[in-house]
């Protein structure tokens, strides 16, 4: 992705994120290890615990702003409360995406593989 796209890609994250109470504090790229790296605030994270309905709508919005052939990137997901205090961590491998976009894994097993990653 040129940086041009990706700068709008990256607003276009931080903003579907932001009306569902999940704020962007760092969005990367990194294009050589086909992975994006997400660090956001919950306003709804408590210790020892990360909203799963927030995990889902970052997964969601990563998905429904690239094409339906897009087979899928690594994802990194820090997660912080309102204090900056880190609440957990959780990630999903691409080839989870390609698996499920292909039918060969279902939804619930995709959620289950990631909320298995999740470290509190």
């Amino acid at each position: 992705m040129h940086k041009d796209e990706f700068d709008d890609f990256e607003f276009q994250v931080e903003s579907r994120l932001t009306s569902h109470g999940v704020y962007v504090q760092a969005f990367e790229e990194r294009e050589d290890e086909n992975t994006y790296a997400v660090t956001y605030e919950s306003i709804a994270a408590e210790q020892g615990s990360v909203p799963h309905s927030e995990i889902g709508r970052v997964i969601n919005v990563l998905r429904d702003l690239h094409a339906d052939d897009w087979s899928g990137a690594d994802v990194e997901a820090t997660v912080h409360d309102l204090e900056g205090e880190v609440r957990g961590y959780w990630y999903v491998d691409a080839e989870w995406f390609d698996r499920l976009h292909n039918g060969d894994l279902s939804q619930t097993d995709f959620s289950e593989k990631v909320l298995d990653t999740l470290s509190v």
